[in-house]
C-alpha cells in the first residue's frame, strides 16, 4: 500500500469515490483509488498548463483519475479471469473522456497513464495488502480515520 500524501484532507481524489456502499470497500476498489492517486502525481506542471487552455483544471484531471482507475477494473478482471492473457492500456478511454483535446495530448495522457500503471503495480509486487489477488476481500484501509476526509 502506498501513500503518497499524509492526509485526504486536501485531495480531490479520496477513497469515497470507489465505493458506494460497504459491500463495494473491496481491495481491488482501493488499488483503484491508489491507482487514481499515482496516475494524479504523473500530471506534471507543463501537461498540466496544456490542459488548462482546453478548460480542464485540476478538478478536470482528478476526475479522469477516478475515471481512468474504475475504467481499469474490466481489463483487471478480464486478466485474472484467463479472458485476455494481457491487459492492454489504449487511448479510448482518455478519448472518451476528453473528447476535444486532440491526439497529441491524448498520446501525452496515455504515455503518463502507462507510466504510472507500471509505477502502481511495482509496488504491487511486494505490497503485503494483496489488493488484485485478494480482490474481493475487504479492505480495512477505507474505514481508517487516516484516509477520512
Amino acid at each position: 500500500m502506498k501513500m503518497k500524501s499524509s492526509s485526504c484532507e486536501n485531495n480531490l481524489i479520496v477513497p469515497a469515490n470507489f465505493y458506494s456502499e460497504e459491500s463495494e470497500k473491496t481491495k481491488l476498489n482501493w488499488f483503484c483509488y491508489e491507482y487514481a492517486l499515482e496516475l494524479q502525481t504523473f500530471f506534471n506542471q507543463k501537461l498540466k498548463r496544456k490542459l488548462l487552455k482546453k478548460n480542464i483544471n485540476k478538478n478536470g484531471i482528478a476526475d479522469f483519475c477516478i475515471y481512468h482507475s474504475k475504467f481499469m477494473k474490466g481489463p483487471i478482471l478480464d486478466r485474472l479471469s484467463g479472458k485476455n492473457n494481457d491487459l492492454e492500456i489504449t487511448y479510448h478511454p482518455i478519448e472518451k473522456f476528453f473528447p476535444f483535446i486532440g491526439d497529441k495530448l491524448v498520446d501525452e495522457i496515455l504515455t503518463i497513464v502507462g507510466k504510472a500503471w507500471d509505477s502502481q503495480t511495482e509496488v504491487c509486487v511486494q505490497c503485503p495488502t494483496r489488493c488484485i489477488s485478494e480482490k474481493t476481500k475487504v479492505a480495512p484501509m477505507f474505514d481508517d480515520p487516516y484516509y477520512k476526509v
